[in-house]
């Protein structure tokens, strides 16, 4: 018994329809490329406010370390110390006005405002005081607080 191959079906016309029609139209294209360029354009506007930003989270973070230290260094002497805030910079002194290095780079271009000036720890138990301390730090439109808590000194 031999076996014969069946022939393929017939094409219709109709089925050579379908398989043509089956693709994108011109205007289908054009509107995807549109909208994936406006949706590009959105993305990189937000990117490049993005590095302001950082710059401030970054200096924020520099920030509490600083006061931290200072207030560290006012518990482990026999003076009162903090930060001296003038405008994009900021120095640690004593009571006496006296000034002392800070570990690592203060950041550049940052704004720092603060609501009492200069901020000065105790030397007993690190307080600030009876008021609460705001440091408002700034740069290009955004900015962040930094907040030390009256009588108790917390750096949150």
């Amino acid at each position: 018994m031999k076996y014969r191959r069946r022939p393929p079906p017939p094409v219709s016309t109709k089925s050579l329809a379908t398989l043509t029609a089956s693709g994108f139209t011109l205007i289908e294209v054009i509107s995807v490329l549109l909208l994936i360029g406006i949706l590009t354009v959105i993305a990189i506007g937000r990117e490049a406010n993005s590095g302001n930003q950082a710059d401030v989270y970054g200096a924020t973070e520099v920030l509490k370390n600083h006061l931290r230290y200072a207030q560290s260094t006012a518990m482990n002497s026999d003076v009162s110390w903090g930060l001296n805030f003038s405008g994009s910079s900021y120095t640690m002194q004593n009571a006496s006005a006296s000034t002392a290095p800070l570990p690592g780079d203060i950041p550049t271009g940052i704004s720092y405002t603060p609501s009492v000036n200069p901020v000065l720890f105790d030397n007993r138990w690190g307080s600030p005081g009876a008021v609460t301390i705001t440091i408002t730090v700034s740069k290009g439109g955004f900015s962040q607080t930094v907040t030390v808590t009256k009588n108790t000194g917390f750096i949150p």
